[in-house]
């Protein structure tokens, strides 16, 4: 026998002693489980008994493989079918009872036919696998019931199923709450436990673990797993994906090609999913033309492109900036027969709403009507969003009751962007009545809506009605988020309050709801500038050059508003971009040298130096410059 499972270090796990010492003793026939009854809450009545006693055991087995393959089986036909079968009945008929025990309305007696068995036999690792996997519990008991089911069943030998189950348990259940702990119980498990009862892992297991290691940010212990898995024989996407997948979300495209060609050179077999992932890390790269690249390869391989590929790829285009290429992507999705889902149309609407391009959007909107497909919320809350971006409030309003026509609930963001509309065109009393219609209608406000309803009533001169808004979202419990933030200390600093509007944004540090960005510094910095309050604004900007958040081309032109262009404007702006590439923040110190060029001031030599260095100091950059160089000279 191998030697017993070592220890795992898991809560409620009790002291495991040797398999050898454990008890052993056989157990008869008459099971407590089975003498007590359980038909209490099940109506149902049992199977007929004069189905019994003429049936044999092909007819048995599959009387219990129909049991357990019922979406929600009676306990009380299991457990009279129990009953009924012979001393000498098939230890398979076992699993498809634990099973169908699992599924029916009382779970626990799964676990208690499977811990008391009728006879000894019924105890094997079919049955321990579909206890496993069926039974109900939670993920922090099921590696103590697997060690205790060993000391339990000294004849029980697991197999590789077995431990594949519980490290899936452990990786994808209890990894997330303590991934120091648990990774190093899912390693032991892989490195010692399997080993020691003679089995060897394969894809499922080394899949699971590097997944594992991956998603809690250790690839490059996930890397080193994918290398012992080769070197042990075992070559699987599926172990791969996932590290491409971190690899990707992290930024590192060279070490996710890198990467790829080792599962090229080792003969891995690729599969759609290997190359979604490749699209969707590509994408959140902004690599849009090697996600193309991946996707043409794709074809060329004879893997053939479906929703999830085509979505991802449209999604990700949007995200880039390509909403023309995303929509021609869907209609090539169009021409070879994949119909694009409501996710594909959503993302391309909301890509050319974003960009403004509102009539592209409309055409977009009416070839999917064409097509067949019934707008949903997503789809009329981004069509609405929109046309209210771009003042286009009667079409807007139009959609809206087409929308609530075709019994589609509009939520709290189709009523926020009606709203917001409406204040931006100047129409305040409007506005105000949609949101009273959104709370009438039962949508809860949350910190976007009660934003844009601040940010209306203070554009208008109404700060006290804003600062009431205020008041109700805090008693509310509602967090405010930096655009909140940013409405009020923006009507305070309007009326010209801005030592209120300077109390707030002490008051949102001091509580870390939210990060003050570049706009909320610009509109304290103006209210100060336009207070005369000059001290106190190079007060304010040393503090945002301490937070980390980056001057603009607006911050400049508050200072020069009041300092001028000449000398001294010079002397601000050179200084500036000398604090900035002290603190290596040399791409924002170049955008500062931009707004210098704009202004015809012309930096010090020592300023071109300091600042271009630090923004190519990248070799490659170089690489190129000096070809550039070179390419320039050839004769």
């Amino acid at each position: 026998m191998p030697p017993p499972i070592p220890h795992l270090p898991l809560r409620r796990l009790t002291r495991c002693p040797s398999l050898a010492a454990a008890a052993a003793g056989r157990r008869s026939h008459s099971s407590p489980f089975i003498s007590s009854s359980s038909s209490d809450d099940d109506d149902e009545s049992p199977l007929a008994a004069e189905l019994f006693p003429a049936a044999g055991a092909p007819t048995l087995l599959s009387v219990a493989r129909s049991l357990a393959a019922s979406p929600s089986p009676s306990a009380a036909s299991v457990l009279g079918f129990l009953r009924r079968l012979p001393r000498d009945a098939s230890p398979h008929i076992f699993p498809h009872l634990v099973a169908a025990l699992a599924r029916s309305p009382a779970p626990l007696l799964a676990l208690r036919l499977f811990l008391s068995p009728p006879t000894a036999a019924a105890t094997s690792h079919h049955s321990f696998n579909s206890a496993l996997l069926r039974f109900p519990l939670p993920p922090h008991l099921l590696p103590a019931f697997f060690s205790h089911s060993l000391r339990r069943f000294p004849g029980l030998a697991p197999t590789l199923l077995s431990f594949n189950l519980l490290l899936k348990c452990v990786c994808s259940s209890l990894v997330p709450r303590n991934p120091t702990l648990y990774l190093e119980i899912a390693l032991r498990i892989l490195h010692d436990v399997i080993p020691s009862w003679n089995l060897a892992p394969d894809k499922f297991t080394y899949s699971t673990v590097v997944s594992a290691l991956a998603d809690a940010g250790r690839v490059e212990d996930a890397v080193a797993l994918v290398h012992e898995m080769v070197v042990d024989g075992v070559v699987a996407a599926e172990a791969f994906n996932p590290v491409l997948s971190a690899m990707l979300r992290a930024g590192d495209v060279t070490g996710a090609a890198k990467l790829f060609r080792f599962m090229q050179l080792k003969g891995c077999t690729m599969t759609a999913v290997t190359y979604n992932v490749l699209l969707h890390g590509l994408l959140l790269c902004g690599k849009a033309k090697a996600a193309m690249g991946v996707m043409r390869r794709m074809e060329r391989e004879g893997i053939v492109p479906g929703l999830m590929t085509y979505g991802a790829l449209v999604d990700g285009l949007v995200k880039c900036g390509r909403v023309e290429d995303a929509w021609k992507v869907a209609e090539e999705m169009g021409m070879k027969g994949l119909a694009p889902s409501e996710f594909v149309y959503s993302a391309v609407i909301a890509g050319f709403c974003k960009s403004r391009e509102v009539d592209r959007a409309l055409s977009v909107w009416e070839a999917m009507v064409a097509g067949g497909i019934r707008p949903n919320v997503v789809l009329y809350s981004a069509m609405i969003d929109g046309l209210a971006q771009c003042g286009r409030m009667k079409e807007a309003e139009m959609l809206f009751g087409e929308m609530v026509n075709a019994k589609c609930a509009p939520n709290v963001m189709t009523y926020s962007s009606m709203t917001q509309g409406y204040f931006h065109i100047g129409d305040s009393s409007r506005a105000l009545s949609f949101w009273e219609e959104m709370v009438k209608v039962g949508c809860v406000p949350n910190a976007i809506s009660y934003s844009i309803l601040m940010n209306g009533l203070c554009n208008v001169g109404r700060l006290k009605d804003a600062m009431m808004v205020w008041k109700h979202m805090l008693d509310r419990g509602c967090a405010p988020d930096t655009i909140a933030y940013t409405s009020i200390i923006k009507g305070l600093c309007m009326s010209g309050m801005v030592d209120g509007g300077l109390r707030l944004f002490q008051d949102m540090l001091a509580k870390g709801d939210a990060k003050p960005d570049t706009i909320i510094y610009n509109i304290l910095l103006d209210g100060l500038i336009r207070a005369k309050d000059l001290p106190r604004a190079v007060n304010l900007l040393n503090r945002m050059l301490d937070q980390r958040c980056d001057p603009d081309t607006v911050t400049c032109n508050i200072f020069l508003r009041e300092i001028g262009v000449a000398e001294k404007g010079r002397q601000f702006l050179e200084g500036l971009v000398m604090r900035l590439c002290n603190r290596e923040r040399y791409r924002a110190a170049g955008d500062i040298v931009i707004v210098m060029m704009a202004k015809y001031i012309v930096p010090e030599a020592s300023i071109w130096y300091t600042v271009v260095r630090g923004v190519c100091h990248n070799r490659k950059v170089w690489k190129v410059i000096d070809k550039c160089w070179d390419d320039i000279w050839r004769p």
